[in-house]
């Protein structure tokens, strides 16, 4: 009596599923239908695999019956393709009973097709074709009917019909043999069914009892948990509307009412009516999703407080379909006050008050987010390091927080000013109808930064320079937004300071440039692409030559001739300035040692000259290259005095006790003083040719060259006079009594065997340069003027 009831109860809960039952049954089933989904398109290529090889098998005698299979079966799998498609990447939470019925109908179609197969081609084939034939069906019957165990009803049929094609076959083949084959096959399809059905029970038995503990440990884990831990808490449950059901003095004293008056609250209403940031926990709320560490800010002001909640929803155990919440509610007032506190020291910059780096990308980021136009305003302050060296850094710390004052006393409603490091400054613009154009507000600040600041008996002077850069659709983030105003901040402070300079699609291109020629220079150097020329130096009265200036060349295969004012920047950026600096130097000298009597001028870099072991590097280089110091000449820049004046200078003087000489190049065009000439060891003074260039056109130039050239024999030095291109301007020269001249009218930079060509009397021929072969050394011929000039040589 007791077999018959066992039987019964194991296929009750075989096929349970299949009775509506309550919201776990729904949601069983569609865990089931997922998992059958995330096979479907493993099991339709399979499908279609078999199909192509019973076409092999079948051959041309299917006829019109393999074709009308052939479509069928690609309708089924197509069916379940597109099913699976409109469905993927989303999971189903529950399930009716009626998607159960559309699997079972979708698995019977495809067993029908394969049922067929072998009822009516069987027979039909030769015997090799039947062995294909009859694995196939075998093999498609195994898989399927346990792809499908989750779906009981779908497997039995679609097993018992491909079993019913395989008896049919097996009869009309009408051999003797195959009646023991029938017997197998029955055997067989009777195992693989009650296989699947096992795994149908035990996989809803699991997922039943997953569900039974969850239901038990909902409560527990998440209240004792959070009780435990904060002493302070108040634990809380609700009905499914929202109705407090547990009511406790600590949750009243919290909510600030009386326990009878708590009957009367609706706790999503309540947080709603007084916090303005309750919007995800009404939406967790709605929704039916559980929520953890949720802060809320209740009230406003000093007295505000700050609770944390944390809850589940209630699983209902009755078959209906919503329940209440249980939660926990913590007061974590004090550790958000001090969480805002260190919020408001990161996001302000400690010295100026201003808001800092991070302050102001999120206030551009949010911006972006919301779809508002605006400018950024990269603000650099010009020549501040000057004041830090020579008043302190605490002069320098209170110009910084005077131009933060006089920065916020320009803001307008939506700008927000920011320091975003060192002397770098930001104004972000966001106002919707601002008095000032962007243009006008650089202008203005460039105007009231240039101002004199007063800090105790100083009288301190800096300047500014801006970068601006549109806030847009055409910005893809703020990290972009930023470089923009960088490069355009960048431009202004080449093109003179004290400007401004909007950006444009121009200055990215020619970032864009700078950065192949940074990434191509390591490269250069390391196949040797850098070559020196050299231009002579000649006496002013008798024109005998004198020495050579050594001018760096860079022929890349691809970028083709690249400008040292293009290619020396961009070695002192990426750090290279001191591999190419000590080329230069081997170089230098060992066109020494084949220039008899004559010395050679190398341009040093101010981060070159500045490096700690660049005087026992030099002494090196004339050690091994067995160079008298005296033949060597370093060039430096006025821009050296602006970097470390002391360490520049104590530099200097030890390269003048190596028997070196230095001369300071382009005189006249930066920030020298007759302190720093007569604090320097400088053998020479190179006049720019920018004076020279105005000397038969404008008194003021012949006056300023003129004072230059008694002020340096004054002091001992020698002058040289560059970018000589006249006769006119030789006179002159000579006329005011300079030492050296160099320039177009002399020579042109050279190679070092054209030069050797030059300085023998031999014609110089090929397209080196356009050198006229006509120009010999002691016998200058005037050259019209080029139309290009070398700068920033190295």
């Amino acid at each position: 009596m007791t077999q018959p009831e066992g039987i019964r109860e194991r296929l009750r809960r075989t096929f349970e599923l299949y009775a509506e039952g309550d919201g776990e049954s729904a949601r069983i089933r569609a865990e089931h239908l997922n998992q059958l989904a995330r096979l479907t398109p493993l099991l339709m290529v399979a499908n279609v695999v078999a199909g192509g090889f019973v076409w092999l098998a079948v051959g041309p005698a299917g006829g019109v019956a393999l074709a009308v299979w052939l479509a069928l079966l690609g309708s089924v799998v197509l069916l379940g393709l597109v099913r699976w498609w409109h469905g993927r990447g989303r999971t189903v939470r529950k399930a009716s009973v009626r998607g159960l019925h559309r699997g079972t109908l979708h698995a019977a179609l495809l067993g029908l097709c394969w049922g067929w197969v072998a009822a009516q081609w069987f027979p039909a084939v030769h015997e090799a074709e039947r062995v294909l034939l009859a694995t196939m069906v075998a093999g498609m019957l195994g898989a399927g009917a346990f792809a499908l165990a989750m779906l009981p009803w779908a497997s039995l049929a679609y097993v018992g019909l491909i079993v019913v094609g395989g008896l049919v076959a097996l009869i009309r083949a009408a051999e003797p043999l195959y009646l023991a084959v029938a017997v197998m096959l029955l055997a067989y399809g009777a195992v693989v069914s009650l296989a699947s059905m096992a795994l149908a029970r035990q996989a809803t038995a699991l997922r039943r009892a997953r569900y039974s503990q969850a239901r038990q440990q909902q409560v527990v884990s998440l209240l004792l948990r959070d009780f435990e831990e904060n002493s302070s808490d108040a634990l809380w449950e609700t009905d499914a509307e929202g109705r407090l059901m547990h009511r406790s003095p600590r949750l009243a004293a919290m909510l600030g009412l009386s326990i009878d008056k708590l009957r009367e609250v609706r706790l999503p209403q309540w947080f709603g009516s007084r916090s303005h940031d309750a919007g995800p926990l009404l939406a967790a709320w709605a929704l039916g999703r559980p929520f953890r560490d949720l802060k809320l800010q209740i009230g406003r002001g000093e007295s505000s407080r700050w609770w944390s909640l944390s809850a589940k929803p209630i699983t209902p155990t009755d078959g209906s379909t919503t329940g209440g919440w249980r939660g926990v509610i913590a007061d974590v007032t004090e550790a958000q006050r001090f969480e805002n506190q260190l919020r408001l020291q990161a996001e302000q910059d400690a010295l100026t008050g201003l808001a800092n780096r991070r302050s102001l990308m999120n206030a551009a980021q949010a911006a972006m987010s919301l779809g508002r136009a605006g400018w950024l305003l990269s603000i650099d302050l010009d020549h501040f390091k000057v004041i830090n060296d020579s008043s302190g850094h605490s002069t320098g710390d209170e110009v910084l927080r005077v131009v933060a004052g006089r920065l916020q006393a320009l803001v307008e409603e939506g700008d927000l000013v920011g320091r975003l490091g060192g002397d770098e400054f930001a104004m972000l613009r966001l106002g919707d109808s601002p008095r000032r154009a962007p243009q006008a507000m650089a202008a203005l600040i460039i105007d009231r930064l240039s101002e004199p600041i007063v800090i105790g008996v100083k009288r301190l002077h800096v300047g500014a320079s801006v970068g601006l850069a549109r806030l847009d659709g055409s910005v893809a983030n703020v990290e972009d937004l930023m470089v923009n105003a960088d490069l355009a901040l960048y431009d202004a402070k080449r093109s003179g300071r004290a400007r401004s300079v909007v950006y444009a699609n121009a200055l990215g291109a020619a970032s864009r440039r700078m950065h192949t020629v940074e990434q191509a220079l390591r490269e250069g150097l390391g196949q040797g692409q850098f070559e020196l020329h050299f231009q002579p130096k000649v006496d002013a009265r008798t024109l005998l030559p004198l020495g050579v200036e050594a001018l760096m060349r860079w022929e890349h295969p691809q970028l083709g001739s690249i400008s040292p004012g293009e290619f020396i920047p961009a070695a002192e950026r990426c750090g290279l300035i001191h591999e190419l600096g000590a080329l230069a130097l081997q170089q230098a000298c060992l066109a020494v040692r084949q220039l008899p009597g004559l010395s050679v001028a190398v341009n040093v870099s101010p981060l070159q000259l500045m490096e700690p072991g660049f005087v026992a590097s030099v002494e090196h280089v004339l050690v091994q290259t067995s160079v008298a110091p005296s033949l060597l000449h370093l060039e430096v820049t006025e821009s050296l005095m602006l970097e470390d004046a002391q360490s520049a200078l104590k530099r200097l003087h030890a390269l003048r006790e190596l028997g070196l000489q230095v001369a300071l190049d382009d005189f006249g065009t930066g920030f020298s003083s007759l302190a720093y000439l007569r604090a320097f060891p400088f053998h020479t003074l190179k006049i720019d040719r920018s004076f020279v260039r105005s000397l038969t056109e404008h008194a003021d130039a012949r006056a300023i060259v003129n004072t230059i050239v008694q002020m340096a024999g004054v002091l001992g030095m020698r002058t040289v006079a560059e970018g000589v291109e006249t006769d006119r301007e030789l006179a002159v020269i000579r006329a005011i009594r300079c030492d050296e001249v160099q320039g177009y009218l002399v020579a042109r930079p050279m190679p070092l065997g054209k030069l050797q060509d030059w300085l023998a009397g031999r014609p110089i021929t090929g397209p080196q340069d356009d050198v006229d072969s006509r120009i010999m050394p002691w016998r200058l011929t005037q050259m019209s003027p080029p139309t290009t000039m070398f700068g920033n040589d190295l």
